[in-house]
């Protein structure tokens, strides 16, 4: 059992992984495998950001054709023009679950880019910011690298910015909380987003209970009663979130629905992640014990 488990994992592993080898016809736009568009296409957000190990992020859009075609569109030939990509070049995909891809590009002689060579609107900061709003900046702290499949940035826990444009650096977020159990500060921390997020350990009485205490969100929501909406896929709940009671809200009416048509567990780990804050969106990101 312990070894059917384990090959099922490595399977979703390889399955998260792929690489495309670039051509003069895939400069402008280039399909991803149908294989990895079967198993994850559903989750995948539009758009994309891919990040290369020197830490820029490039947003790019994708389109669908027939079931199971997805094609790298509006965004794509800007990546490949600011890194001189042409036939030969060999670029390898990592799905992060989270709308974003880690690449690392091999020229033609098998060896990675120095991607110090490239000069990109990322690094001066140059951003166009006119579609979003600014919430604090995130520090990043400077990690050793290792090989480029495995490199690992930390961040403070303070706040962070939030920009636009097709190749400008967006600042990754923390939990607003952290958990107190272990598995759920891994999660936390690996976690990658651009938009605030917290995340829940799910205890045996959140399952029994109609409601579950979670962060303040000063900063983000109101201070009030506010129905807010939990996206899970395609689907949404609405549920009341109360306002501030000893440094702590509460998600209510609603919640004990959520939690049975999820199939919610002990020990399982919930991030609330949110993406529209006009209208109080959070997509939730259920990770089972």
């Amino acid at each position: 059992m312990s070894s059917h488990h384990h090959q099922c994992q490595n399977n979703i592993m390889l399955h998260s992984r792929f690489f495309k080898a670039i051509l003069k016809t895939n400069l402008q736009r280039i399909k991803i495998p149908n294989k990895f568009s079967r198993r994850h296409g559903s989750a995948l957000s539009n758009p994309v950001f891919l990040k290369p190990p020197d830490g820029t992020l490039w947003k790019v859009y994708w389109t669908k054709k027939n079931s199971d075609e997805v094609w790298f569109v509006k965004g794509w030939k800007e990546f490949t023009k600011n890194y001189s990509l042409n036939e030969g070049h060999l670029v390898v995909f990592k799905y992060e679950e989270t709308s974003q891809f880690d690449v690392i590009i091999l020229e033609t002689n098998d060896l990675e880019i120095d991607y110090s060579k490239y000069e990109t609107v990322n690094r001066k900061g140059k951003c166009d910011q006119r579609d979003e709003k600014t919430v604090g900046i995130l520090k990043e702290i400077p990690v050793k690298n290792n090989d480029a499949g495995k490199r690992l940035a930390l961040f403070s826990p303070q706040a962070h910015m939030k920009v636009r444009g097709e190749s400008c650096t967006r600042r990754r977020t923390s939990s607003l909380n952290w958990p107190k159990e272990l598995k759920a500060q891994e999660i936390a921390q690996k976690f990658i987003s651009y938009n605030p997020f917290f995340t829940l350990f799910i205890k045996p009485n959140y399952l029994t209970e109609y409601q579950v205490n979670v962060p303040t969100l000063k900063g983000y929501i109101e201070d009030k009663v506010k129905d807010v909406a939990l996206k899970v896929g395609e689907r949404q709940w609405q549920v009341k979130l109360l306002p501030n009671r000893s440094s702590a809200r509460r998600l209510s009416g609603g919640w004990s629905l959520f939690v049975q048509e999820n199939g919610l567990q002990a020990e399982d780990v919930c991030v609330f992640e949110l993406i529209n804050m006009e209208d109080s969106v959070f997509k939730v990101h259920v990770f089972k014990r």
